[in-house]
């Protein structure tokens, strides 16, 4: 079976495709490439999971009155021909698209040719993207039904979203003391997970109030490779990115402080942790991150900080959580019970079906 993959404008559209291809690539005569745009870091993630990566141009889809739609039209244009062109010679049986605005090309071009299409979308409710996707698409794979009512019932598929293998074969397995030498033994734990462009604010935020935090607990903070300050500091410990520490450090987190994206979300619900999270603003985004946090916070899964005035309380709820087990023991409980482990097993069996 050959799989072409497609999406991107952040890794968040990445890393849950590659989750699929991990679930795949153990079956025979599998094979696999990735239609996305020209990005550094996209482009590296794919190849380093062994995909071969074709770059098409794209245009934004903005929702907005602007020139630069205009001038976009004819980078879709170029998109779509050159999409039809790779998926005409290479023929794959199925395509697999995680939304961004470069997938509409490489889906439009699909649905032309006939190769069958299943979209996924990974946050609270659907993106443009995935919205015109969906009328070209054999199945939409969603996280949970509450918001995906627009979608026809009949290609509406509830998955969860796909979390690498790596992670989900050790969330079940106990902390044990001594994993994190530099932590000492009585001492919480608050991990920052920074680190992607609209992350610049939780940094701030955890600088401007580092001996505040370091008082209450010890501070892992993954800020990103574009934000790093080297700041020195004995209960303190400033990494760009996280790779094979992530699982320990979600499992002895007693406080996890983050943005709001479907796949953080979906890692915080493996491991079952408490969080306090701070959801990118509509100034910078359409709100994708603000629904997916609030629909925790309504189940009690999550404590929410939304606005400049709710920052001004950011010491105050650190504080509160990490003064009360109890509490951070409810979020743990209620955010566990939305953890779905199988969920790239799923799609993988959905992509097998299409294809046959």
């Amino acid at each position: 079976m050959i799989v072409c993959y497609t999406g991107g404008g952040t890794l968040g559209h990445i890393h849950p495709a590659l989750a699929v291809h991990e679930v795949l690539s153990s079956r025979s005569g599998y094979q696999a490439f990735w239609i996305g745009r020209e990005d550094r870091s996209e482009r590296e993630a794919v190849q380093k999971a062994g995909i071969p990566f074709f770059a098409i141009r794209s245009g934004k889809l903005r929702r907005y009155q602007s020139l630069k739609n205009v001038l976009d039209i004819g980078n879709v244009l170029v998109g779509c021909m050159q999409a039809f062109s790779i998926l005409r010679k290479s023929r794959p049986d199925v395509l697999f698209s995680k939304g961004g605005f470069v997938s509409v090309p490489p889906v439009l071009a699909a649905f032309l040719l006939g190769i069958p299409t299943v979209s996924h979308e990974s946050d609270a409710s659907p993106g443009l993207a995935t919205r015109i996707n969906a009328r070209f698409s054999r199945f939409v794979c969603v996280p949970f039904v509450q918001g995906f009512e627009a979608i026809k019932e009949s290609k509406r598929v509830v998955t969860g979203n796909p979390i690498r293998q790596a992670l989900v074969s050790k969330a079940d397995e106990p902390y044990k003391e001594g994993e994190l030498e530099f932590i000492g033994r009585d001492d919480k734990l608050i991990l920052v997970l920074g680190g992607s462009s609209g992350s610049q604010q939780i940094n701030s935020l955890v600088r401007t109030h580092l001996e505040e935090l370091t008082q209450m607990a010890y501070v892992y903070h993954q800020c990103g490779p574009n934000d790093v300050q080297n700041l020195v500091h004995e209960r303190y410990t400033e990494v760009s990115f996280i790779n094979d520490l992530l699982p320990i450090l979600l499992k002895r987190a007693d406080l996890v402080i983050s943005r709001s994206g479907a796949n953080t979300i979906a890692e915080l619900a493996l491991f079952g942790c408490a969080s306090l999270l701070i959801p990118l603003s509509r100034q910078y985004s359409r709100g994708d991150q603000i629904d997916n946090a609030l629909r925790l916070a309504s189940l009690g899964a999550s404590r929410v900080l939304l606005d400049e005035n709710d920052l001004n309380r950011f010491i105050e709820e650190v504080k509160d959580l990490l003064d009360s087990r109890q509490k951070r023991t409810m979020l743990s409980m209620n955010i566990k019970q939305l953890a779905q482990k199988e969920c790239a097993h799923h799609i993988a069996e959905l992509l097998c079906s299409v294809k046959e």
